[in-house]
């Protein structure tokens, strides 16, 4: 999982919906904290690559993917 920095405009809203996973830097933009978030996590995780408004957060297949009951 993925924050693409060049698209990221800092809306916050990843930070907001899963504070655990990731945070708004100095100026604004969001990173990844936790690139495998526990089970219980991925549905806001999912919410969130969802609701992005510039489609900044990527998930991607491999390390990391969410568990396949949750997609």
């Amino acid at each position: 999982m993925t924050v693409q920095q060049s698209r990221c405009l800092g809306a916050g809203q990843c930070e907001q919906l899963v504070p655990e996973v990731f945070r708004q830097d100095e100026e604004g933009l969001s990173q990844v904290l936790v690139s495998e978030p526990e089970p219980a996590l991925w549905p806001r995780v999912l919410q969130t690559v969802q609701l992005c408004p510039v489609q900044a957060v990527v998930v991607e297949e491999g390390s990391g993917h969410p568990p396949r009951d949750t997609e």
